[in-house]
């Protein structure tokens, strides 16, 4: 049966979806270093936009073998690479984009006119930007996030696992209190940049309460926040069958990798992990104990 010329889709037969990830967290809170580890799955472009640099980070990783860095010195040298990437002439795995913050700072410049290269020369004075020059700038950041993370369509030629990080930026919650975190990009973007990844997850750093009694222990340990957490602004499409056995704090007992992620998540292109079945369990208002 069709409609109108539309054919229904069997979702338990039509290619399973790449991962689209998206990261978010404080700077040094591990962004960059958990995004490389994507790169367990296979061969992996790193984008590595103006003023992040964070590719030292993992610089000598088992993983860093697989992964090519290339550095757009222009909004439209990315959109350069995103054309190559869907021709699907390639043998990459996944990419990364290193930030949306980036591409959002690199966007504005470009519409004001500014250098995207090279401190703004202030004597000229540049225009600010307007109603319109936003409007543009949103419709730069909808397409990236829409077109980007349809590079993971397991119906393409050559799907990918698309990764992205962004800066985060801390709210006052006026109404219930506290701080949430949302991605830095502008606020008409904020809404398609969240809906569009499968997996926001927030890298941050914590207290090693363990190295209080073992000096030879570090003193803080980088830890992965997974699942919904409107707090920290996560939030994972779950499996049915995973709903309530992932924890919501990774990475206190060992180190977190998206390869690993995705396998006991079964994601398409991520090998599948042995008792993959039979995930650890977790209590969900326990957020101490961990996979």
């Amino acid at each position: 049966m069709d409609f109108a010329g539309i054919n229904i889709v069997d979702i338990n037969e039509e290619q399973p979806d790449y991962g689209r990830w998206l990261i978010l967290g404080p700077p040094g809170g591990g962004k960059t270093t958990l995004a490389a580890t994507i790169a367990e799955l296979g061969k992996t472009l790193f984008i590595d936009l103006a003023g992040e640099k964070g590719t030292r980070s993992f610089r000598n990783a088992p993983h860093a073998r697989r992964i090519d860095v290339v550095r757009p010195d222009s909004i439209t040298a990315l959109d350069d690479v995103f054309w190559a990437l869907d021709k699907g002439d390639h043998d990459y795995k996944a990419v990364v984009i290193d930030s949306l913050t980036a591409a959002q700072k690199m966007t504005m410049r470009f519409l004001t006119g500014a250098s995207e290269t090279a401190v703004r020369e202030i004597r000229q004075g540049t225009a600010p930007a307007d109603q319109r020059t936003w409007g543009q700038a949103l419709d730069v950041m909808t397409d990236m996030t829409v077109f980007w993370y349809g590079l993971a369509d397991g119906n393409r030629r050559h799907p990918m696992h698309v990764v992205m990080t962004a800066q985060v930026k801390m709210i006052e919650d006026e109404i219930n209190g506290g701080i949430r975190r949302q991605p830095d990009v502008q606020k008409g973007a904020l809404s398609i940049v969240r809906a569009t990844p499968d997996y926001i997850v927030y890298a941050d750093v914590e207290e090693n309460l363990d190295a209080l009694n073992d000096e030879t222990l570090p003193p803080t340990t980088h830890i992965v926040r997974f699942g919904v957490s409107p707090d920290y602004g996560t939030k994972a499409r779950l499996p049915y069958d995973l709903r309530g056995k992932i924890p919501q704090v990774l990475g206190r007992r060992r180190p977190v990798t998206l390869g690993t992620l995705s396998r006991v998540l079964g994601i398409g292109g991520a090998p599948a992990r042995k008792n993959a079945g039979k995930p650890a369990t977790t209590n969900r208002n326990n957020d101490s104990k961990e996979q």
